[in-house]
């Protein structure tokens, strides 16, 4: 009607007009008023809700090491499986004048600073000093601890492990896996009774520490292994800890750090990590056999390390194969998930 120009209502109006003729009759309409829209239910239709009849206390979930070992059935720390339960608690006072590794600054974030800094140095090598001084820096660490950490770190990693030698130093990069994190399935219904009588019955340590409480559970155990490494053919995990024991060295001997271990129930995390990397090896590697292929575990406890003795700072064990086949049955086959 418009021959492909622009036009304003007058204009259209013009051109429909200018159709008028022998058949066509041009017809203008006023606008009805508009009325409210109903949908035409009625006012006073009943609704109802379906009745729950089951019970909710869902037992399938995802857990931690942490939400295990608490004595409560609080599902918080499974909600947050990254907090820092190892230094909860351990706040210092106010910072001391003395700058050594017993006096450097106690709580979460000081200890994850410190498992940050291993996690991420070459145990060939000493820390570059400008690396060293941009963490203090990041993390709000003055930088006179500088010379600290640097002596600090040399003797963490040339301190003998065990008997037979073994420093950090000594592990390749490409024999190291950092932050191992796995997801172990719990394909049978655990409970605490059931779990802390295996822990009893194969362990000295889970003998002395107070018995698990936490709500049953089947679904999926969720952890981060600090570190697992290869040495001489044989596999190991090691967890750093910052914990706080004494003023110096001496402080840190086989009974306080069993002490430690027993208060916090690192038992339990090492005993459900050894488990996790038991599969996990079984997985990876051909022919895996637990007795000649799992070297075992090492609890590092930092600031207690002196650089000579594979004793202060150095919590070490291996679980016993009976240990790691009974927990084993105890969370149930794989297939069966």
């Amino acid at each position: 009607m418009q021959r492909g120009a622009p036009a304003d209502a007058t204009q259209l109006s013009q051109h429909l007009q200018a159709l008028a003729g022998e058949g066509i009759e041009i017809i203008a309409e006023a606008l009805l008023p508009g009325e409210t829209w109903r949908d035409g239910l009625a006012d006073d239709l009943a609704l109802s809700s379906r009745d729950v009849t089951r019970g909710l206390a869902d037992t399938w979930r995802v857990t931690s090491y942490s939400g295990l070992q608490q004595h409560s059935h609080s599902t918080l720390l499974d909600a947050m499986p990254s907090f820092d339960i190892d230094a909860a608690g351990e706040e210092g006072s106010a910072e001391e004048a003395a700058l050594t590794p017993h006096h450097f600054p106690r709580g979460a974030a000081p200890g994850t600073f410190l498992h940050g800094l291993f996690e991420s140095i070459d145990f060939a090598e000493s820390p570059d000093d400008i690396w060293l001084e941009d963490q203090l820096q990041q993390n709000g660490y003055a930088l006179s601890w500088l010379p600290v950490l640097r002596q600090w770190i040399s003797r963490v990693l040339q301190t003998p492990l065990n008997a037979q030698g073994l420093t950090l130093s000594e592990i390749k990069m490409n024999e190291r896996l950092i932050e191992m994190e796995f997801y172990l399935p719990v394909s049978n219904l655990l409970t605490a009774a059931k779990l802390d009588d295996v822990l009893r019955r194969h362990d000295a340590l889970s003998q002395r520490a107070p018995a698990l409480d936490f709500r049953q559970v089947q679904g999926m155990l969720k952890g981060f292994i600090d570190l697992v490494f290869r040495w001489q053919g044989k596999y190991y995990l090691l967890d750093y800890k910052s914990n706080w024991l004494g003023d110096s060295h001496a402080d840190y001997t086989p009974q306080a750090m069993q002490q430690a271990m027993i208060d916090h129930r690192y038992d339990l995390q090492y005993q459900l990590y050894t488990l996790a990397l038991h599969r996990y090896l079984q997985h990876r590697l051909r022919d895996y056999d637990y007795q000649r292929d799992f070297g075992g575990v090492f609890y590092l406890f930092l600031r207690g390390m002196d650089g000579t003795s594979p004793h202060n700072g150095i919590f070490a064990t291996r679980p016993s194969e009976a240990f790691v086949n009974e927990i084993n049955a105890l969370f149930g086959n794989i297939e069966e998930m």
